[in-house]
């Protein structure tokens, strides 16, 4: 679930106006909340050189004993464009975990322009994320590209991560409830009385536990990619990956030239497991290391059933990408490992390399990895493609690894009356519809939405301008009453990659 994806893949996919230098926006204190205000200034955040609001709000690390270290949280706000304004804003919770909301800004204020122009945007990295007392781990050696393609946390360097990190962070305190109290906090010293709540990925997981400890403080929920908290990651990795795999490769046969193209795809994925199976092929790539003058170079690399398996995952995880999988699926089969190794390189070093790993284990390693039972992994990861080593690499992380508390009851389902939209696509290898079907059972005033061709985002489908209306709809109306879902099942994949041409 590392990735982060929002609606922003969907597509691919001012507080009133403050002025002056800053301004207080509330202050609380008191031996619930210990005490601090929070001053926002006016700030330009990249990429679309977008005006915002921006301040850093001081928590106290251990919110139970609110004693000893203060952490600052990174607050962006990004004020409501228009006239008349609604006093509560959009909340976004990123994914990951281990990804920033405030580095998801500029596309965020894109995608929720109608939202933006009656409410304010509030994002606010989570604590061990972006600009909150980050959590960074260096787990690759970016001069060498085989690093890249081994164990998914390298044992040696999660020991040296945790070394470093534990001069300056407690790192059992950095887990979803207590980052959700931290957003409360900041929510108060804001003024704003309730929330409409975004989550994506991981992200929904938040949302939902922000729901279950301050429930008076939401308006509507909106969740895309259910990870409930008794989703314990990494368990059905494997089995959801095989399915999501199994779908892709069967609307490809259905597919007119797809189809014709790749007429005996099923037999050459699983010929691709079988050589692999053998052990690692060697591969030769381009790679464009520090240190090496003139660019990109030929480089040999070991790519393992472990990576590959795990670059065919994270390429279904959006449409697009999974467009182009059964092309180098065939080429794979055929001998040609290239595309597949420079896809796994291409997914460790941008997503599995970014976002704050300490983090991701402080979640992980208190939240899922307990609850996994070697047991369960073995029989759902059976005859799959992904087999168990994701299970095993995080295992053996987590052994390395502070584990934080929960509440007794934090698997438990979160019970709501309050509306909430949930959005899951079809063919999600990570967060499926049935997990969206698991959480709707509790929540009575709900409405799931499965997007067809969808996969953990929706980008390269085309008609998802539809979702972003159904989502703006929502917000506004606060309530599922009304809705009109018509346009989904308008939406289609753009096509397939069928030469490397293309």
């Amino acid at each position: 679930m590392k990735p982060k994806q929002t609606l922003h893949a969907c597509v691919l996919a001012i507080v009133t106006v403050l002025v002056g230098s800053g301004i207080i926006l509330g202050q609380h204190r008191g031996s619930s909340r210990g005490s601090s205000s929070l001053t926002l200034k006016a700030c330009t955040l990249p990429g679309e050189e977008l005006p915002a609001q921006c301040g850093s709000y001081e928590v106290f690390e251990n919110r139970t004993t609110k004693t000893g270290r203060r952490i600052g949280l990174n607050v962006v706000v990004i004020p409501a464009t228009g006239s008349q304004k609604e006093p509560d804003p959009m909340a976004y919770f990123a994914g990951g975990p281990g990804s920033a909301a405030t580095e998801e800004a500029a596309w965020l204020a894109k995608d929720f322009a109608s939202i933006l122009q009656k409410r304010d945007l509030l994002l606010v990295d989570q604590r061990g994320t972006g600009k909150s007392h980050p959590l960074n781990c260096e787990l690759f050696n970016p001069g060498d590209l085989q690093s890249y393609l081994g164990y998914f946390f390298p044992l040696e360097a999660v020991k040296k991560c945790r070394q470093q990190l534990e001069a300056k962070a407690d790192l059992a305190l950095y887990t979803t409830e207590i980052a959700m109290d931290d957003l409360d906090e900041v929510r108060a010293a804001l003024g704003y009385e309730k929330l409409n709540l975004f989550g994506a990925s991981y992200g929904t997981r938040a949302a939902l536990t922000y729901l279950k400890r301050h429930p008076k403080h939401v308006r509507t929920v909106t969740l895309q990619g259910v990870s409930p908290t008794n989703h314990y990651i990494p368990m059905d990795f494997a089995a959801q990956t095989e399915r999501a795999l199994q779908g892709v490769i069967e609307e490809c046969l259905a597919d007119n030239d797809c189809g014709e193209t790749f007429p005996r795809l099923r037999a050459e994925t699983k010929s691709v497991l079988d050589q692999l199976l053998k052990g690692p092929v060697e591969v030769v790539v381009k790679s464009s290391t520090p240190g090496n003058e003139g660019g990109a170079r030929q480089t040999r690399v070991r790519l393992s059933r472990d990576l590959a398996a795990e670059a065919i995952r994270y390429m279904l995880y959006n449409p697009r990408p999974a467009g182009r999988l059964p092309l180098v699926l065939h080429l794979a089969a055929q001998g040609n490992y290239v595309p597949l190794a420079e896809a796994a390189l291409r997914f460790r070093e941008n997503i599995v390399a970014s976002g704050s790993t300490g983090m991701y284990l402080s979640v992980t390693c208190a939240e899922d990895l307990p609850w996994v039972k070697a047991a369960d992994v073995d029989r759902l990861s059976a005859n799959t493609f992904l087999g168990d080593y994701r299970f095993r690499d995080q295992r053996e992380a987590c052994a390395l690894w502070p584990q934080g508390s929960i509440s007794a009851d934090y698997a438990k389902p979160v019970r709501s009356a309050l509306p909430i939209l949930i959005l899951s696509g079809k063919w999600d290898p990570v967060t499926p519809p049935e997990n969206g079907d698991g959480v709707a059972r509790h929540l009575t005033n709900s409405l799931h939405v499965v997007v067809p061709h969808g996969a953990h985002g929706f980008g390269g489908l085309v008609g998802t301008d539809c979702l972003q209306r159904l989502v703006a709809d929502f917000v506004k109306r606060g309530t599922k009453k009304g809705l009109d879902t018509g346009c989904v099942s308008g939406i289609k994949r753009q096509g397939w990659t069928l030469t490397q041409a293309q």
